[in-house]
Parts: structure tokens; sequence; C-alpha cells
């Protein structure tokens, strides 16, 4: 065990029926990760730790990675944190893990779940092309993937090339069988004489636009960034994400008890709720200074669990 008081385990604060829970235990154990499990509808002190961690509601999965909690994190957070928080442990903890199936898994949800309204609504308006759905459908599996990538990981190829070469192919399917009943009659938009062919091409060139988008994110050149509160350094990383001008560290790069909850909240309107907190540095704290997103919009898959920061807090390059 390393020098830190606090044992090494990761502890998953949880309960029923929660969705978010689900899908991250089942990704912590198909990674090989031990967790302790605890429900916070039986175990009163747990779900009193979730509230401190999340500002006074009970927002669920919470991860407790020894002094650190996590609200809603991925696989590959949760990893993170370990690797932080227990570098002497972390093999032994978590090994190898990483959540690139993750991204795939996630990928086919939404690509299912675009297909589902594409037949819903062709069986309502059987003489409408519906142009934009095979763009959708074919891009959505490749796009979530390429959320997930960061600077610099050359491994990406492969995840992109089969997200890519899946969401075409439910595109495809889903384009010939509509067209097979009669479900596909509308006029095109591109000269083409069957809105089948038209269909595909459209899902075609979409997923290969998307593939090319996520390759180039992951070959271009990592991004560093550090955030100070005068001359403390509260955050540092070479993984950021940039969006609107805004540096999102990972979780993990924000030492413990830096962050304290903040009942404020706010609402994006392609990256979802933001919750906030206040930073505190050498007694000092500043007012809803960083922000998360627990639970991004698809499109801001890339901010999900990372932390931004304003108000007093300088952010520079590394």
């Amino acid at each position: 065990m390393n020098e830190k008081t606090t044992p090494a385990r990761i502890e998953v604060l949880w309960r029923p029926g929660c969705p978010y829970c689900s899908r991250l235990r089942s990704g912590l154990r198909r990674a090989g990760i031990e967790t302790v499990e605890r429900d916070i509808w039986v175990d009163s002190s747990a779900a009193a730790r979730v509230r401190r961690a999340t500002g006074g509601d009970e927002t669920v999965p919470t991860v407790v990675v020894g002094p650190r909690a996590l609200v809603n994190p991925s696989v590959s957070q949760v990893v993170s944190a370990v690797r932080a928080e227990f570098p002497d442990e972390a093999e032994a903890l978590v090994g190898a893990a990483s959540a690139g199936g993750g991204s795939l898994r996630a990928g086919a949800g939404w690509t299912a779940v675009v297909a589902l309204v594409w037949v819903l609504l062709a069986v309502w308006q059987p003489t409408t092309t519906w142009h934009l759905a095979p763009v959708l459908l074919a891009a959505a599996w490749p796009w979530v993937t390429g959320q997930d990538l960061r600077g610099g990981d050359r491994s990406a190829l492969s995840r992109l090339l089969v997200s890519g070469t899946a969401g075409f192919a439910v595109a495809a399917a889903t384009t010939l069988a509509l067209s097979r009943f009669g479900l596909l009659g509308g006029p095109t938009v591109l000269g083409f004489a069957d809105p089948a062919v038209e269909g595909l091409v459209l899902g075609g060139v979409s997923a290969l636009l998307v593939v090319l988008l996520g390759l180039g994110r992951a070959l271009r050149t990592p991004v560093g960034r550090s955030a100070w509160v005068g001359t403390t350094r509260v955050a540092a990383s070479d993984g950021v994400v940039l969006v609107e001008g805004n540096a999102y560290f990972p979780a993990s790069s924000v030492p413990a008890g830096v962050l304290v909850p903040s009942p404020t909240t706010s609402v994006c309107p392609w990256k979802g709720i933001a919750r906030y907190y206040a930073v505190r540095v050498d007694g000092q704290e500043l007012p809803d200074a960083a922000w998360t997103y627990p639970h991004p919009l698809p499109f801001a898959r890339r901010v999900k669990g990372r932390v931004a920061f304003w108000g007093g807090v300088d952010v520079r390059p590394e």
C-alpha cells in the first residue's frame, strides 16, 4: 500500500433502476475492475456521501477513489483517478483497463435510437423521404466513438473504422428495408431516380466524413493546459479538450479538496446541464469558478465529467 491513509479501493455508490449506474457497473466489470458497491437506498451513509459530493442531491453513479469522488464518470475516468490516487497499486486495481469498448457500445445505442425514430417517421409519413435520416443514422456511431478520442491517440483508427462501417451498414439496411416495404416513397434532392440509392449515397458520405473528422482529432498533437489561482496550480493536463474556448480538464488532474460542490446549475442547448463548484485554495474560495457536465448531450460527449474553470482561475498553455 502507498503512504496514503485512505484504503486503495474503488467504491461505486448506486441505486436500483438507474440506467447510468447499470452502464457504468457493467463497464467496470467488463474491464475487470473490482469495486465495492453500495446501494444508497439501503446504505444511508452512502447516500450522505453522495449528497456531500454533489452539493445536496443524490446523483448516481458516484464513484469514490480514495479521497476523490467522481459523479457519473466513464470507465476511463475511473481508471485515470485510480492511477492518480494510487499509483503504486494501480496495476493491481485496474491493470490495462481502458474505455475503448465503451464508446463503441454507446455509439451502437445511439444508432439504434436514430434507426427507431426514422422507422417511426417513415411509418407515419411513407411519402416523405426524410433525407436527413440516413445522414444522422450513418454518422451516429462513428461520431460517438470520435468524441471519446484524445489528441495523439494513434490506436484510434481501428475503432473509427469499425464504428464507421457499422454505422453505414445499419443505415444501408434500414434504407433498403424501408424501400422494400414501400415506406421510402418521397422525392429525391440529388437527382437520383430511386430514394433508396440516394439514401445509400448520403449515408456513405456521412459515415466517411465523420470517420475522417475523428481521425484528424486522434492524430493531432495533444493539448496541454494548466489552471492557476495566484501562484497555486489547481489543475494540469496534457490531454485537455477545448470547446468554445474553454479547456476541459480530466477530473483526475484536479487535486482532492480543490472543488467544493455548489447548488448552481446552468443549461447549454447543445451540451446539456452544467453543475458548478467553488474552487478552494489556501483558505480562499472562488464561488462557482468551475463547472462540469455529468450527463452531456451526444454532441458534447467529449466533455463528459471533465472540469473547466473561469471566475478568477487563470488557464495557461503548458
